[in-house]
Order: structure tokens, then sequence, then C-alpha cells
């Protein structure tokens, strides 16, 4: 089921520019991208995530993919992606040879606040721990979830088995939307 079933789809030509990345270059951490995806629309659909593997201001990668061409499908102008913790790793169990403090990112939290601004969807899609120490992952999702407070917070097809919204790589297909009860 689509986002907006029964309007006419309009035929997009694809584009794909990065209109802001904290920091730009390519560093420890990220805290937010920022990519147009179609002219002549206007809706912006924030992603809140679990933390940045490799995409940047230069390369996308296998989620930031999935997303995009969800949000495309969707008529969504551009994605803006936050996480839970900004510290980059494609694997997320190596976040937990850092300390709590480093995985967040000092300025992650305002970042994510930022996202919210001019937001038509928020979608939760940090997924399954994946390795993530289960009392720092609960922590920071009920941290963030008191910045969300007062936002609608959606998350795309059924809950995950342990009960976590599902990750944008696992977006398939035409999946349902519903609102994400926060966890404060």
């Amino acid at each position: 089921m689509a986002l907006f079933a029964g309007r006419k789809r309009m035929q997009l030509k694809k584009l794909r520019e990065v209109t802001a990345c904290a920091p730009w270059a390519y560093g420890r951490y990220r805290y937010f991208l920022e990519v147009r995806i179609a002219d002549g629309l206007t809706r912006t659909l924030t992603v809140i995530l679990k933390n940045p593997s490799t995409a940047s201001a230069e390369r996308s990668d296998p989620t930031v993919g999935k997303v995009e061409a969800w949000a495309r499908r969707n008529e969504f102008c551009r994605v803006r992606y936050v996480n839970l913790f900004a510290l980059r790793s494609p694997y997320p169990q190596e976040l937990n040879t850092h300390s709590y403090r480093v995985m967040v990112g000092r300025e992650n939290d305002a970042w994510i606040e930022r996202s919210l601004e001019g937001a038509d969807v928020v979608l939760a899609a940090w997924g399954n721990l994946n390795g993530v120490d289960s009392k720092k992952y609960e922590k920071r999702i009920a941290e963030v979830s008191r910045l969300l407070e007062g936002t609608c917070v959606r998350a795309l097809g059924s809950p995950t088995k342990h009960g976590y919204p599902r990750h944008g790589l696992m977006w398939n297909g035409e999946l349902p939307l519903f609102e994400w009860p926060l966890t404060l």
C-alpha cells in the first residue's frame, strides 16, 4: 500500500544532490545528511536510523539507496538522515568498543532536532540491536524519544520480532506506514 494511494504518480527525473552534510568532509562522525531527490516536489522526509555507515557528501550506501528509492516512490523532494548514534561504522557492534558519549556524538541531539524542522514525515528506522549493547541502545532510544516528543513519528512495515522499527535497509515492497509509539 503506497503512502498516498489513489494519487496519480508523477513522472520524475531521477536526481540526487547532497544539499547538506555535517560534517561535509568524511570523518569519524556523521550527524546529518540531506539529499534532494526530486525537482517539482516540496515534501521532506526525516529518517532516524541506528548509526551512519559509509554514506557521505560524496557517496551513497545501500541503506541510503533503499530509503531514497522508497522516498521517490512516495513523492518526496528531499530526505534528511540522522541517527541514534553519530559514530560511523558499517558494523554496529563496533560501537561497543567506545564510551556511550563517543557513540552518541556531542552534536547529535542538536542535529536530530534540526532535522525535524519543516519535516512532513518523520520515520523511525533504527532496526534491531545488531550487536549494540542493549542497555546503551535502550537508553539512547529513550533519549531520542524525548527529543521527538510532540512529533508524529511513524514507521514502515511491522515492527521487528524484537519490537523495533524496521531498519531502512529492510524497506522492501509496499509496506504500510503506521504511527510509532515513542518510548519515554
